[in-house]
């Protein structure tokens, strides 16, 4: 798996409504490296982690300590509004019944952008010979036609950009 700029973001978001996001949200922000690279970008941007891992430059520190990342699970953070929340593999780590409630959260937001390994991922790396690993903790791998459903069932209506490798899915309430 791998991450998506936040430019590329920026573009699926503007080709969707016409305009530039003003916010962003990164849910499983990690060492906030794409935080940092989304206030670069002129957005408000934050985000949210379980966990605080290593950083290697100050200048991502400060996201911690100005709170501009908080370190709490998202099934315990208020919904969150946002014109785009970033989910770079972060959706596998809940399970089919969390799920919902994850979806929940990003309700009040304009667009979700989703990047995560399905299983026609796993396939295609296994016929290339690869192998995905993704970390020791049980992942929620689905195809994804389930995927789509699960975002339709939960409120959304949802596309997979090829071009990107990512869901993306804005909330049924309007466009």
């Amino acid at each position: 798996m791998f991450s998506i700029p936040p430019k590329m973001l920026i573009d699926e978001f503007v080709n969707k409504f016409g305009y530039k996001p003003k916010t962003f949200f990164d849910c499983g922000a990690a060492t906030g490296v794409i935080v940092f690279m989304a206030q670069r970008l002129g957005m408000n941007a934050r985000g949210i982690d379980i966990k605080k891992y290593p950083y290697q430059f100050n200048y991502l520190e400060e996201l911690f300590t100005n709170g501009k990342i908080q370190i709490k699970s998202i099934l315990d953070h208020e919904p969150i509004v946002a014109d785009i929340v970033f989910c770079n593999g972060t959706l596998t780590y809940f399970s089919e019944k969390e799920l919902p409630k994850v979806l929940d959260k990003f309700k009040k937001s304009k667009m979700i952008c989703a990047i995560h390994n399905t299983t026609e991922d796993v396939a295609a790396a296994q016929k290339n010979g690869d192998e995905l690993i993704t970390c020791n903790k049980t992942r929620l791998i689905k195809p994804q036609n389930w995927w789509m459903d699960t975002f339709t069932k939960n409120g959304f209506n949802a596309k997979y950009a090829d071009h990107i490798r990512c869901f993306c899915a804005v909330p049924s309430r309007g466009t």
